[in-house]
């Protein structure tokens, strides 16, 4: 099991684990290099031995990677680090459709067609690209923050054109969402995750799995035999026209459904446009059974619209009275004027009457009243117009402070801002995990901000993430508001002495450094002769070095001795003496030698040896040879008795050598042709080196730089080997 902290292929650490399936665990983390948060899927140990596991792995790498579109998780790398398979890709901040349902479902019409209509967009890029997912439903839906849907999860994706399309147990998804023909194991199609989207868009609208039962087969059963439930059970209000669409897409025969996945965007599209049409058109008695928020945003214009009509009556009976303010100081400068009796009040008079700029209408003046009486009458005249205009300010500063008690009162006491609409709201985002950078353009969309209130250490969460937030998710919020965020400071930074490790068990070496600076460090292991089996060598960086959290720290582990290898040669057929000198050549030991009596082996030759030819085993490894001691003769001494009569002084043996007597026909020189071929696949050109062993002892016959295929003339003399060896490697061993 991996641990949180781990570095694959030096680029990407392990954050935190996020998830795990039947076949592949998930975690949140992070690519070094590009700086960016990202999604690692790991094979479980239990099948890296599986071929068929790590080849259906690394096909969901390649079927996703041949896609590029909004709608699909983006794959940015495959690797391997030992035993460990990967796949590293698109980290999407948000949760599973399967979630979201559980959490909101039944979903309204609009909101169902607006997610249906982003995974049919994903589908139908894979299936323009031949490929068929097999495996759609709300559990392989991504539902980002930012309100973007991504398919994912490609682990049983086929080619449209592979060779074979019938499901097999070992390919299989949920069997609740499955097409019929999947749970027949019969041919499937494009036509089968239409289905497939249908059954999710089902459970979106009613919040059921469609079909129920205790195991897997009755639910097989259901899908293969029962016709879908009724929807408005469930949802009563239900669109027509979106009913119509999820029946279509489950019909159970697949040639009833849509032709193809772009038929059906085409429809959700139309019952889109239908529904928001609808919304429109909708006459005043009808839109009462709206949403409360729609009613409210009606109210909320209206009341915006008399506001309005009332802010500009007031400005007028504003400058209505500001006018009678100025003509009544005029009035009253006019007043304050000194007349005497000498003066000229005819004179005087006409001369300040067009300032006044008097209201009533000009008199004669046979006919116009005496100043003295006039003055009297415009005193009383005015004391009714003050009041006039003292009574229209107060109504009008009563006017504004009901205007500012109703829409300013919260622009000004909270966050919002002078010019924010309180009468419009909006769904907070989740932003714990997200960069401040992004939360702040996300919530920008939607008309409110993030800031950043405080910033703390975190052990969690890398320098720069979002911690904590003010306001949780889906609460409703004034735009223009703002939502306070705690951001990470990253791990804290002590600076720690870096301690002796070498001579360390693993174990203990791995704990000290955990402790010390709460992660592991990075090991590697060497052959080394000298150096204790599973304790450090060497260690980076040294000694008495300060290190931090950030510090990355690697140990080099003993693995002890090196234990090299070769192959077993085939000794059988060959005398003693030849079997002891290929396998000597072969750097392995004689081990027990028996003698048996053989009707089919002559005497001297080896019948069978212990160890299998073309075995690898550890140099120095004991080959134990069976002998024949040829047939048992009754007549032996007879025999032996007439040997000397056939022998001549010059050709006689001493008797020790009788074993070697019916090789000594074959003491003359031979000439064998070999054949070196490439030791795998694409191999063109290798160091080949062929040893000879016969009776003359060991030589080189060829060490050198070869292409390859090719054949090689070798002569010899007597029983011997020949061994090839392919760029160091003994690749077989052959009687001479």
């Amino acid at each position: 099991m991996l641990r949180i902290g781990t570095v694959l292929l030096d680029r990407y650490e392990l954050l935190e684990q996020i998830g795990s399936g039947g076949m592949a665990i998930v975690f949140r983390g992070k690519d070094r290099t590009l700086e960016r948060y990202v999604t690692v899927k790991i094979l479980r140990e239990e099948f890296i031995g599986d071929e068929e596991f790590i080849t259906r792995f690394r096909s969901e790498a390649l079927a996703a990677a041949r896609l590029s579109h909004p709608n699909i998780v983006r794959v940015y790398d495959v690797g391997q680090e030992g035993n460990v398979y990967f796949i590293v890709m698109e980290y999407v901040h948000g949760d599973t459709l399967k979630q979201a349902i559980k959490e909101k479902a039944p979903f309204d019409t609009k909101s169902t067609i607006n997610v249906s209509m982003q995974i049919a967009s994903g589908i139908a890029q894979a299936h323009k690209n031949h490929i068929i997912h097999r495996d759609i439903k709300p559990q392989n839906i991504l539902v980002g923050t930012d309100g973007i849907i991504k398919v994912t999860d490609f682990g049983i994706a086929r080619a449209a054109n592979g060779a074979t399309m019938t499901t097999s147990t070992t390919a299989m998804g949920s069997v609740h969402y499955f097409s019929p023909e999947q749970a027949r194991g019969g041919y499937v199609d494009e036509k089968s995750d239409i289905y497939s989207l249908g059954i999710t868009m089902f459970e979106m609208v009613t919040g059921q799995l469609p079909f129920q039962a205790n195991t897997s087969v009755a639910v097989a059963m259901k899908q293969i035999n029962e016709e879908l439930p009724d929807i408005r059970q469930y949802n009563p209000k239900v669109s027509a026209s979106l009913e119509m669409i999820i029946r279509k897409a489950t019909r159970k025969k697949a040639d009833e459904r849509y032709a193809t996945i772009e038929e059906m965007i085409q429809e959700l599209a139309a019952a889109k446009n239908e529904t928001n049409g609808m919304a429109q058109q909708m006459p005043s008695r009808t839109r009462a059974s709206q949403p409360e928020i729609q009613y409210l945003s009606t109210v909320d214009n209206n009341k915006k619209q008399a506001e309005a009509r009332r802010m500009e009556q007031a400005r007028q009976e504003e400058l209505s009275a500001t006018e009678e303010m100025m003509a009544k100081q005029e009035k009253q400068g006019i007043k304050n004027i000194r007349i005497s009796k000498d003066d000229d009040f005819e004179r005087e008079y006409e001369e300040v009457e067009p300032v006044r700029r008097s209201r009533r209408p000009k008199l004669d003046m046979q006919n116009r009243r005496n100043p003295r009486q006039e003055e009297e009458y415009e005193q009383g005249f005015d004391k009714v117009r003050e009041k006039k205009v003292v009574f229209a300010a107060v109504a009008t500063a009563l006017i504004i402070i009901a205007i500012i008690s109703a829409i300013g009162v919260k622009a000004f006491g909270t966050k919002a801002g002078l010019f924010g609409d309180s009468s419009e709201t909006a769904k907070v985002k989740l932003f714990v995990g997200m960069e401040l950078k992004t939360a702040q353009e996300l919530a920008q969309k939607d008309g409110y901000r993030v800031v950043e209130e405080k910033s703390v250490y975190s052990e969690r969460y890398a320098q720069g993430i979002i911690t904590a937030q003010s306001t949780e998710e889906n609460s409703d919020i004034k735009k223009g508001m703002e939502v306070g965020v705690t951001v990470s400071l990253g791990k804290e930074t002590t600076e720690e002495a870096m301690p002796n490790l070498k001579g360390d068990k693993e174990e203990i070496a791995v704990e000290k450094i955990k402790n010390l600076i709460g992660k592991e460090p990075k090991v590697s292991y060497e052959y080394d002769e000298d150096a204790e089996m599973e304790t450090v060598m060497e260690q980076t960086p040294s000694q008495g070095t300060k290190i931090t959290a950030e510090t990355t720290i690697s140990i080099v582990v003993s693995r002890g001795k090196e234990t090299k290898t070769t192959i077993v040669p085939k000794v059988e057929g060959l005398t003693q003496s030849r079997a002891e000198k290929a396998l000597k050549s072969s750097k392995l030991n004689v081990g027990d030698v028996t003698l048996t009596e053989s009707d089919s082996v002559e005497e001297g030759i080896v019948i069978t040896q212990t160890k299998e030819v073309g075995e690898e085993v550890p140099e120095g490894t004991e080959v134990g040879l069976v002998i024949s001691l040829g047939k048992s003769q009754q007549n032996e001494p007879e025999e032996n008795t007439q040997q000397p009569e056939e022998q001549t002084p010059e050709n006689q043996a001493p008797e020790n050598q009788t074993p070697e007597q019916p090789q000594q026909p074959i003491q003359n020189t031979k000439t064998k042709t070999y054949t070196v071929n490439p030791p795998a696949a694409g191999v063109t050109k290798a160091h080949i080196k062929i040893v000879k062993t016969d009776d003359n002892g060991e030589s080189v016959v060829l060490d050198e730089q070869k292409s390859l295929p090719f054949s090689v003339p070798i002569s010899g003399s007597g029983d011997g080997q020949i061994t090839c060896y392919i760029d160091g490697v003994q690749m077989w061993s052959d009687a001479f």
